[in-house]
Order: C-alpha cells, then sequence, then structure tokens
C-alpha cells in the first residue's frame, strides 16, 4: 500500500522589490502583507502537518502568519529557492526571459539553466515528500521554480503559465510510490 502526501504549493505574496539590496532580501509589499494575512486566514482549511519555505525573505514572510496562525514552525530549504536568472541588468529582459523558457538548457553567464532549477525543486520536494510520508506540507517558493517544478509534471506549462500565476497563488499536488500528481481542478478556497 502506498502512502501519499499532500502538497500545497505555494507561490509567495507581492514583495517590493529593491535593487539597492540584494533580491533575496526583497520584503513583502504592502499588498504582499495583506495577502499572506489571506493565506494564513484560508491555511486552516489545507490541514497542514509542516511548513516549508525558500529562504527568501518574501518567501518567509508568506508564510510567517500561517505559522503563528497554526503554530508551525517554518522550515527552510535551500533548494526552494528562485532560478538564478541573471547577475545585473538586461536588455529587453522580457523577450530574453522568454527565449530561456523556450529553450530549459539555455542560461545567462554565471546563472541557472531551467533544466536545472527544475531537477534542483523537483529532488527537494521529492525528498520532503519521503521525509514526511503521509502528511501535508505547505511549502513557499517563487514563480519561476514553481512554474518549472509543474512543467515536469506537464509538459505544457511553460512561459504563460507562469506569466498568469498569481501572487498569492497555490497548486495542490499529491506523492506517492508512482511520483507527483498535479491536482488541476484545486483552486484556491478565496478569491
Amino acid at each position: 500500500m502506498s502512502v501519499t502526501t499532500t502538497l500545497y504549493l505555494v507561490r509567495h505574496a507581492e514583495s517590493a522589490p529593491d535593487f539597492a539590496i540584494a533580491e533575496a532580501a526583497w520584503p513583502l509589499s504592502a499588498r504582499g502583507l495583506l495577502q499572506a494575512q489571506t493565506l494564513a486566514a484560508n491555511a486552516p482549511s489545507f490541514g497542514a502537518t509542516r511548513l516549508v519555505s525558500s529562504p527568501y525573505r518574501r518567501a518567509v514572510a508568506t508564510l510567517e502568519p500561517t505559522s503563528r496562525a497554526l503554530e508551525l514552525p517554518i522550515r527552510t530549504e535551500f533548494d526552494l529557492r528562485e532560478r538564478h536568472l541573471r547577475d545585473g541588468y538586461a536588455e529587453n529582459w522580457d523577450a530574453l526571459l522568454e527565449q530561456l523558457w523556450r529553450d530549459l538548457d539555455a542560461r545567462m553567464p554565471n546563472c541557472e539553466s531551467g533544466r536545472e532549477c527544475r531537477y534542483r525543486v523537483q529532488r527537494c520536494l521529492d525528498e520532503l515528500a519521503q521525509a514526511c510520508a503521509g502528511e501535508t506540507l505547505v511549502a513557499c517558493s517563487h514563480g519561476n521554480a514553481i512554474a518549472l517544478f509543474l512543467g515536469g509534471i506537464d509538459p505544457s506549462v511553460g512561459y504563460e503559465t507562469w506569466k498568469r500565476m498569481r501572487m498569492v497563488d497555490v497548486f495542490r499536488l499529491r506523492h506517492d510510490a508512482t511520483g507527483w500528481e498535479w491536482d488541476r481542478d484545486y483552486v484556491r478556497p478565496w478569491t
């Protein structure tokens, strides 16, 4: 008999980008703080037994109200971090990003390819699902990382899917001996 682990994979709330500090340190915006509160208000419906987050400030801050509401600590996992896409300014960024999505092996100098990011996130989530077999996890990560992971389950997921993702967005998945199954019918419990 196979044990099923449930995962609610959360894209972080809206951040307040500040190019004077490292991207990993970007805080949530005022709107993002409200989004994090809304997530916390709806989190009891998940039945979570564990909270896991990218170490980036905006991801941890997204789960902090949920952590308080559910009285669960937040475990950080470095491999849930965002994809390293660029170092500094890049001309025609949107067009370049779309190209990086079309070719998952392409990368900017000293950066990470889409395929590398996908494997990193999948390995991390596989290990969490196995270590927490039978539990329900809420894991907060980033748009590119999540969309790349989901693309490993459903190859139709790509640049356009990533562009349509919301902040906060929630995806429900299940893991058992056969691997990951994405519940495409799941809709987050708030608008």
